[in-house]
This record gives structure tokens, sequence and C-alpha cells, in this order.
């Protein structure tokens, strides 16, 4: 059975479910309201099976992500080569299992926090555990605010079994390629924000292992498509600053008609998905920073600049790879996330 794809309704059930997340996330009085933002985007679903596969996986990921990086950051301080190696390892494990293990949701977003975790450690060891606890409760704001929206409206659901692991043939070496791409992306990724002050941190990194594919054709293409998605969703979010957004009302209003705007790309499934996955992504950063509605524009800049220095350096990882191993360059048909 085909997944079901977008209608208006899906497009309500997703808006309101991001709108949700940062009313919870506020509420709390926590911080990082784009987590919670991107965790409702994330994990909204036509299908309610598959939402609450999503929810589970990411909620249980990022909890084992964030303790196991605790820990070792903690027993790794001051040991910057165990800390590039912690990074390394949690990257390429991430991407190699996201595509190797049915479970490669839950296994992509904890490596993804674990290696968030050892990275800001570098420089913020007295605030983790602080850190660590902030970014569970924004997760777990954005999972609870779209599994109860989607739960109490009622989607459609399906009773399409959960899909098979991505890597079902018998070569590894797509998956050892991904590995390596998103290993050497987090440690270049790592000393880059380290010696430079690289600019939005969680964007440049988010955007960087989300694209990551055991195909480098695919890879590029999805790499274009969030260049794409980013500009428009980017344009977008930058317009809507024009609005009144310190009217709670209206700020609320703009959120909901981007994210609506977003979703019909984003659950229609087809070849340009992608795009309006990481369009909705770069209308969030843009209208959704740590203190509510954005208040100056530097902070916006920054957050779009991370998404884009995060896809440049894995290409440019990945086209060194491709070169020294000779993988095929072939561009098939790519989908969202």
């Amino acid at each position: 059975m085909e997944t079901p794809g977008w209608d208006a309704r899906q497009g309500i059930l997703t808006a309101a479910s991001v709108v949700l997340a940062v009313a919870f996330a506020a509420l709390l009085g926590i911080d990082g309201l784009w987590w919670a933002a991107i965790s409702a985007w994330m994990v909204a679903n036509p299908d309610f099976s598959a939402l609450w596969r999503k929810a589970i996986m990411r909620l249980l990921g990022t909890a084992v992500g964030l303790a196991l990086g605790y820990w070792l950051a903690i027993v790794m301080e001051g040991f910057p080569p165990y800390q590039a190696l912690a990074v390394f390892v949690a990257c390429g494990l991430g991407c190699y299992q996201r595509f190797a293990s049915p479970y490669g949701y839950a296994w992509f977003y904890g490596c993804l926090t674990l290696m968030l975790i050892v990275t800001v450690s570098i420089i913020e060891t007295d605030t983790l555990f602080i850190y660590a606890q902030s970014r569970f409760l924004e997760i777990a704001c954005g999972v609870v605010a779209s599994a109860l929206v989607h739960a109490v409206l009622l989607p459609r659901r399906s009773t399409a079994p959960p899909p098979p692991p991505a890597a079902a043939d018998g070569d590894k070496s797509g998956l050892f390629y991904a590995a390596l791409v998103g290993g050497f992306s987090g440690v270049a990724l790592m000393a880059l924000w380290s010696l430079t002050g690289l600019p939005a941190l969680s964007q440049a990194i988010l955007s960087c292992m989300f694209v990551v594919d055991r195909d480098f054709g695919t890879g590029r293409v999805r790499a274009r498509q969030r260049f794409i998605g980013c500009l428009l969703g980017a344009a977008l979010g930058l317009a809507a600053l024009l609005f009144e957004l310190d009217s709670l009302p209206v700020y609320a209003t703009v959120l909901f008609a981007g994210i609506f705007f977003f979703s019909r790309l984003h659950h229609g499934g087809g070849r340009q998905s992608y795009i309006g996955t990481q369009g909705g992504l770069a209308f969030i950063a843009a209208l959704v920073t740590d203190g509510g509605p954005p208040n100056a524009l530097l902070p916006v800049i920054d957050r779009v600049a991370g998404i884009f220095i995060g896809v440049a350096v894995m290409v440019t990882i990945s086209y060194i790879l491709v070169t020294l191993m000779g993988r095929p360059r072939s561009a098939p048909t790519t989908s969202g996330t």
C-alpha cells in the first residue's frame, strides 16, 4: 500500500504541530524553540502508525545519544584527539546504520545527538548537563506536540508494514562510503566551529548529515535540492519579518501559514519532496529563534549560513572521496528524508 500523500488536512496537522511545539517549549521556559519546531516538522506524517514509529525512535535515539555523549564528553575532556575520534565514529556509524538498520531513524538521531554533545563540550563543559537536558526537553516538546495533534484530529491510518531497511543488497561499499563521508564531515565541522566560531553549529551539522547518501549521485541531488529548498525557505522567512511579529497572533498565523505552504511539497511525494522538507526547515530557522519571534536579522542570517556551510562541507568531502574511491556518479531518483 502506498503511503498517504498530502491534502489540506495534512497541511493543517503539520502546521498545527509546529505551532503547538513552539508554544509548549515557550511555556516550559526552554530556550531552544527551534529544536522543538523542527522536531514536530520532521515527525509529522500522513500515516499515523509511521508517525508513532518515528516519534518513539526519535525520543529513544535522542535520549541514548545524550546520555552516552555526556558520559564521553566528561571522560574525554581536554583530549581533542579522542573527541575528534568520537565525533568521527558517531557520524560514521549514524550514516551507516541510517541505511542498514530497520531502526535507522533512531540510530541516526542518536549518533547525531552524541556528536553534537561531544562537540559542544569542547568549550561549554560547565553547562553541558543543562545543555543536554534542554535538548531532550525541546525535542520531546516537538514529538509530543506532533503526536498529540495527529491523535486528536484523527489522521488517516495505513495498514502498510514498516518500510524495510534500505540496504537490502549485499553490496556494502555504498554504506562504507556514507560512513566515511559522515565521519569526515563531522570532524571537519567540529574543527571549523572550534577554530573559527562557525555560526549556527546545529544547523550546519543537521544540514551536513541529512544530505549524506550511500550513492554519490543521490547525495549530490539531495544537496542541490537542499540548497534550493533553503533558498525558498529563507526567502519566505525573511519576507515574513516584514510583518509585526511581536504580536503573538500575527506570529502564530505567519508561522502556521509558512509551514502549511511547505508541507504541500514535503508530504506530497515525488522527486522534489526534499525541497519542501528543507524549505520548511529553513523557514523555521528564519522565523523561530531562542527567544521566540526574531527581533534581529543577524541571528537569522547566521542560521541560514550554517545550513549552507554544512552542505558545502559535505559536498566537498564527497567529491574528494569519490575521486579517491572511484564511486559511480549516477544520480538516481531521490525523495524526502
